[in-house]
């Protein structure tokens, strides 16, 4: 259910989240943990376009017997970032100091039913070659949300009928989730913004429903909506109640172990990408992964200035650790134990060095950094 997760939804507005029917429960058990207005500058977050309210709903709305989010037990921390007022580029940059302070408060997943292509301005518009991964600032900004260990689920876009059929940016980011939207049949719904990437990846990476899709409005009446603005966030309330269930796997891993349960992961295609996921097979297929991750050594942090930690396989209680300088010259030996796992390296000088660990286990070997 999510319950130990956080998740930051980047949208237009809340208004009504606060007094709905649909989001009581959210508040109830404490599970909205703040926000922060980046259009207005202030802490106003119950305002804005209604766009938002829907959006959260589909993850952590609950109505019984009529709706029930993706991710009710998550913790939540409501941005906006998207000026209902006009379409300019200052809201990507919105966009990206918010996904800063989320990752200052720890959180995990990040749900943008926002996409960009056209503005208000057309000097500022994008074109579909600047859909490569790396032009555009958000886009630049997701990249680097990735490195910080979250995982950025976003809408593929509804302009599929337009004369920019493809995806928007930030969609196009390579190790974005990228979710556009089938029917509750799961055909492919004809709005759905189209793969691939200009530089040739597969985007979008899964569908879920975004036809019909069960929402709440500003003021909690459950009712349908269409658009992959749902289909994201259904998938990013799966995501993080995967990743709950998985707690040891990086987003990396997470990212990937989704886009391999889905339908059409081995013949991907510009519609569907790789299909519609199968979250019961990600399950097992991260189950495999984490049974594997148990069976090696790890070590952190890395890069360090001076102690290193070691994290055991299972029944493993002892180890060798050896490390070589780029010359392949010894630097460094030193036996571990599982009850003290750790070692000194501030003795050495500044650089990247080769490690093997030798135990019971076999040999492992890496690379670690000592800045």
């Amino acid at each position: 259910t999510g319950n130990g997760m956080t998740i930051a939804v980047l949208d237009n507005g809340f208004p009504g989240v606060n007094t709905g029917q649909p989001f009581q429960r959210l508040f109830d058990n404490n599970l909205i943990l703040g926000g922060y207005n980046f259009v207005d500058g202030s802490d106003s977050v119950y305002t804005g376009g209604n766009h938002g309210t829907m959006v959260l709903s589909t993850i952590g709305g609950y109505t019984e017997g009529q709706l029930v989010g993706t991710a009710p037990d998550a913790f939540y921390y409501l941005f906006v970032t998207e000026d209902t007022a006009g379409e300019n580029p200052v809201e990507e940059s919105y966009w990206v100091e918010a996904a800063e302070m989320a990752d200052s408060l720890g959180v995990d997943v990040i749900n943008t039913s926002l996409g960009y292509f056209v503005y208000d301005n057309q000097n500022y518009n994008y074109t579909y070659a600047d859909m490569d991964g790396e032009t555009a600032f958000i886009t630049r900004g997701a990249n680097v949300a990735f490195t910080r260990g979250m995982l950025c689920v976003t809408s593929a876009g509804n302009s599929a009928n337009t004369s920019h059929p493809n995806i928007g940016v930030p969609a196009d980011a390579p190790n974005t989730l990228t979710v556009g939207a089938v029917d509750q049949n799961e055909f492919y719904a004809t709005f759905s913004s189209l793969g691939p990437s200009s530089d040739g990846r597969v985007k979008p990476d899964v569908m879920a429903r975004g036809v019909a899709s069960a929402i709440s409005n500003t003021q909690g009446e459950i009712t349908a909506a269409n658009g992959t603005s749902f289909s994201s966030p259904i998938t990013a309330g799966l995501v993080a109640c995967l990743w709950q269930a998985l707690p040891v796997l990086s987003n990396a891993e997470i990212l990937q172990i989704v886009r391999e349960s889905a339908d059409r992961y081995n013949f991907p295609n510009a519609q569907f990408g790789y299909g519609i996921p199968d979250f019961a097979l990600a399950l097992n297929i991260g189950l495999g992964v984490q049974e594997d991750a148990k069976q090696v050594f790890k070590l952190y942090p890395n890069p360090s200035e001076d102690i290193v930690n070691l994290s055991f396989p299972k029944n493993i209680l002892s180890a060798k650790i050896v490390i070589f300088n780029g010359l392949g010259q010894k630097v460094l030996e030193k036996s571990i134990f599982q009850d003290v796992a750790s070692f000194d390296i501030s003795q050495l000088v500044k650089g990247i060095y080769v490690y093997t660990i030798e135990s019971l286990h076999g040999i492992q070997s890496g690379r670690i950094v000592r800045e």
